[in-house]
């Protein structure tokens, strides 16, 4: 017990005097993320996407260095609940989530767009535009409907005219329809569904939990106010399709 709140303290102090030489909370301990979110996320993308790159560049602010480790966003998700990972990201706040996860500040905020069928005379307006109508959403993102475990397949059911609309964020549903090729499938809709925050979450069981948080979000704070969070998003952008 003894040991845990020195612990507390030591990332306590992190947070309220910057970087300094310490070891990690737990080197066993990754951080974990998932593929087939470019530009945010991903193996294959440039510094394991713009999302990695904050959340590895904020815990550096703080003297905390970790690992990332990239797989299915279902089985990262289960494992920070179990104390396998340290934690996740990016997560948009929901109810159920809010339950089981404390939630960093804002990592990013974008704007959530519905993408559409050409084949499909639907118009987006409102929520409410969805009703009768076929939504495609991935298992793992906070979307008003669930179908497929994956984005890709989501853009191939659009294109094909299988079902009316998917819902994503601009950044991840430009590079996705670009890599499908199907830009000539697929529009978007005039006005966005909404504004979503990419957050990273820690298992609410972790009792450092909320230690933790506040070094990060300490180490977050000073990426924005020095600059290089603005660095960090236009060298990512300017990458992506």
């Amino acid at each position: 017990m003894a040991g845990r709140r020195c612990l507390l303290a030591l990332l306590l102090l992190l947070a309220a005097f910057g970087p300094v030489r310490a070891a990690p909370l737990d080197s066993a301990l990754d951080l974990v993320t998932g593929n087939d979110f470019a530009p945010f996320t991903g193996a294959d993308v440039p510094e394991g996407g713009l999302l990695t790159e904050i959340v590895r560049r904020a815990f550096d602010e703080v003297g905390l260095r970790y690992g990332v480790r990239f797989m299915p966003w279902r089985r990262g998700y289960d494992g920070v609940l179990a104390g396998r990972f340290l934690d996740t990201f990016p997560y948009a706040r929901t109810p159920d989530r809010a339950m089981e996860m404390l939630f960093s500040d804002p990592l990013l905020e974008v704007r959530q767009l519905v993408h559409l069928s050409t084949h499909s005379g639907m118009v987006f307006r409102s929520p409410e535009d969805f009703r009768g109508r076929t939504v495609c959403a991935p298992g793992s993102y906070a979307l008003p409907r669930e179908s497929p475990a994956d984005l890709a397949a989501c853009v191939r059911m659009v294109a094909s005219g299988r079902v009316d609309a998917f819902v994503i964020d601009e950044f991840t549903g430009r590079s996705a329809v670009a890599k499908a090729m199907a830009g000539d499938e697929i529009r978007v809709a005039s006005l966005p569904y909404a504004r979503a925050g990419h957050h990273l979450i820690l298992s609410r069981s972790l009792p450092e939990a909320a230690a933790i948080l506040v070094a990060f979000n300490a180490g977050l704070r000073k990426l924005k106010d020095g600059g290089a969070f603005e660095e960090i998003l236009r060298r990512h952008l300017s990458a992506a399709p």
